[in-house]
């Protein structure tokens, strides 16, 4: 015994000193990743690493060392040492942070965090969530600094709902991890899968699984929130009638038995995770980039080869497009598409441009290190270390054509710029029927305030009658003083609704608050921001990561430019269904409730490609005066005008003076076309 544990020491001697070679390799590996990060350089360097790789194969050769044991070994280095520099060309943003991970401590989520910023922290901490919207919602609010959330299976698909969640959020996908799926069926030791009555594990896992779990005869299974929870409840039960689905790292941890390996039998199972922040990053154009969008698309013909081509001519490749009907009903189709490339690179922005002009709605998710591209051309490069003639131009990184951006140390946060079209080219906002900015003059008309069921059906008729195109209706008032009518709040949406199924209009009401939006945008067509909230900015992100149209009214003290930035917050998060409003601006008269800015009208044609409107009831405070300012508004090429009506207007609630009648509503409109 005395050999045997001299040799074993002897082994542990070198164990060590191969640790302390590695740690030594790593400190060299980061040196020249700072090195290439001051002088722009690429990180892989192929000369060099074929040079290198093929010179260690021919010294493993000599030592009578399996080329392909050393193979593996040299992949594995060279994996850690490119995520390493990568870590340096694309640093994270948080010094300590908490990484959020949806389940219990050694779920797929949790290995997948664990594999991402092991390179990237030392101190960063982990914490589990019950759904993948606890999740969003602690990066959300800052609680935790990033979360690690499944994106696709390579045998289930699509996470759509987390790729929903993050498209509602204003968070961005960051990075992207991939990690294999081993699935085991495991059970409390000693058990034999004869013994078993129920299996639990994550319903898609189930899925996986189905072939497998036919051949168990009176075996049930029982969906859990994760394959890591449903192996610490078999251990927590201590039932040998219970197994679980789940990966060999939670059966260790949960001191479970394997009773069989690979259960999935349909060969190679990867899942990817996104990784998510609060904020977007910039990803250095030295490094292969994958930019994720999301777009509604009205279901047109045509409209879909228009996408494609708008990526295809620019030579960008569309490495992923799915299509869903959207959630809310509408006609929209909404598409989650990964494209190949920087979206700072000029062509790809270019092109997302362009697609920005067709779509009804389109939210940049993220741009990020595309890490199965960054992987593959590692095992590429070392495929070819052995091969005498390669060919280096094939594991060089792709670079879309253009001028990449010089390279600028730390995250760099994307500037949005919304308010001009490239094309010069004028948005068209669709609300119903209605397409506002197609060059027809639109009016949109309704009461003031939802009061009761009489009083809205009476003037949604009257609005149809006459020829207007959107009802409007406030449920939610902001009034000047407290004791005015608040509204009738959501039994107001609710008659509002059905007002406007009744006699076929889209509905437009107001939201105040961003607690009300989701809410809101599940009836209304088109939601609306008050002159008040035009610079309530976390109003205006909420509203910016719906899919309804939003109309933006100009606040009573704001310039023009603050109204384009405020439509700027909007757009910035992908909604770019925005149709601006005059209302009417304070000023020293008093002749008038306010003064309505009709030369606002060109000079946001000059400044914007976005619709506008006219609301000369608010600017006027008096209903003789509506229709003379709707004429002007006419005049200097408004695309659609507001109105406010009421069937008695003497006893209106709100607004009673401005409100027109159905016979003044059915002469103007009538006069306007």
């Amino acid at each position: 015994m005395k050999k045997i544990d001299a040799a074993r020491q002897n082994l542990d001697r070198l164990d060590s000193q191969l640790l302390d070679i590695l740690a030594k390799r790593i400190e060299i590996v980061r040196e020249i990743g700072e090195i290439k990060a001051n002088q722009g350089l690429q990180v892989l360097d192929v000369q060099r690493e074929r040079a290198l790789l093929t010179s260690i194969l021919e010294k493993a050769e000599k030592r009578h060392l399996s080329q392909h044991f050393v193979a593996q070994i040299f992949r594995q280095m060279i994996r850690y040492g490119r995520n390493t520099q990568e870590s340096i060309l694309t640093p994270l943003t948080h010094e300590s942070p908490v990484v959020q991970y949806q389940g219990t401590r050694g779920a797929f989520s949790w290995l997948a965090a664990r594999k991402y910023f092991s390179v990237r922290h030392t101190d960063f901490r982990m914490a589990g969530s019950h759904t993948y919207q606890e999740a969003i919602d602690a990066v959300s609010s800052g609680t935790s600094a990033y979360a690690v959330l499944p994106l696709e299976n390579s045998l289930a698909g699509s996470f759509h709902e987390v790729i929903d969640l993050v498209a509602k959020s204003p968070c961005s996908i960051v990075g992207e991890e991939i990690i294999p799926i081993d699935l085991c069926l495991v059970a409390l030791p000693g058990a034999q899968v004869s013994d078993l009555e129920v299996i639990y594990s994550h319903p898609v896992v189930l899925q996986q699984c189905a072939r497998f779990l036919g051949t168990l005869d009176g075996v049930q299974t029982t969906a859990h929130e994760d394959t890591a929870a449903a192996a610490a409840k078999v251990q927590a039960d201590g039932l040998k009638s219970q197994g679980a689905i789940a990966s060999r790292h939670a059966a260790e941890l949960c001191d479970l038995a394997i009773l069989k390996e690979d259960i999935s039998g349909v060969g190679s199972d990867i899942t990817r995770f996104a990784i998510i922040a609060a904020q977007p990053i910039s990803v250095d154009n030295h490094l292969p980039a994958k930019t994720s969008i999301v777009v509604n698309l009205p279901n047109e013909a045509g409209v879909l080869a228009s996408i494609v081509n708008a990526f295809g001519q620019r030579g960008i490749n569309m490495g992923k497009l799915e299509s869903r009907p959207s959630a809310d009903g509408s006609s929209l189709t909404r598409f989650y598409i990964e494209l190949d490339g920087n979206a700072e690179n000029p062509v790809l922005k270019e092109a997302v441009d362009s697609v920005r002009q067709i779509a009804r709605s389109l939210r940049v998710l993220g741009c990020y290190v595309d890490r199965a591209r960054l992987e593959s051309e590692s095992d590429d490069l070392l495929g070819r270390a052995v091969d005498p003639d390669p060919d280096p131009s094939a594991v060089e990184l792709h670079v879309l054509p253009g001028k990449t951006p010089a390279r600028k140390p730390g995250p760099k946060k994307p500037t949005f710029k919304f308010d001009s079209q490239p094309s010069g080219e004028r948005s068209i906002v669709q609300v119903g029927q209605a397409a506002f900015g197609d060059g027809n003059f639109h009016v949109i008309a309704g009461p003031c305030a939802v009061e009761n069921p009489t009083q809205l059906d009476l003037a949604a008729r009257d609005a149809r009658d006459a020829g207007a195109v959107v009802l409007r209706g406030g449920v939610f008032k902001p009034r000047t003083s407290p004791y005015s009518f608040q509204g009738l709040g959501w039994e107001g949406l609710r008659l509002l609704r059905e007002a406007g199924d009744k006699y076929d209009l889209p509905i437009v009401t107001e939201v105040m608050a961003t607690e009300q939006v989701g809410r809101v945008a599940e009836l209304a067509d088109m939601l609306q921001i008050g002159a008040r909230n035009m610079q309530n900015f976390d109003l205006l992100r909420e509203v910016g990561r719906t899919d309804r149209p939003i109309l933006l009214k100009r606040g009573l003290m704001a310039s023009i430019d603050e109204l384009l930035m405020a439509a700027e917050y909007i757009m910035s998060q992908g909604n770019f269904q925005v149709v601006l409003c005059e209302r009417g601006i304070r000023t020293f008269e008093t002749a008038t409730r306010s003064t309505l800015d009709l030369s606002a009208v060109p000079v946001l044609q000059e400044r914007t490609h976005l619709p506008i409107c006219v609301d000369p009831s608010h600017a006027a405070g008096r209903k003789a005066l509506v229709a003379p300012l709707a004429r002007g508004a006419r005049a200097v090429g408004a695309d659609s005008i507001m109105v406010e009506i009421h069937p008695d207007p003497a006893n209106a609630l709100c607004d009673g003076p401005q409100a027109l009648s159905a016979l003044e509503l059915a002469n103007l409109i009538a006069e306007l076309k």
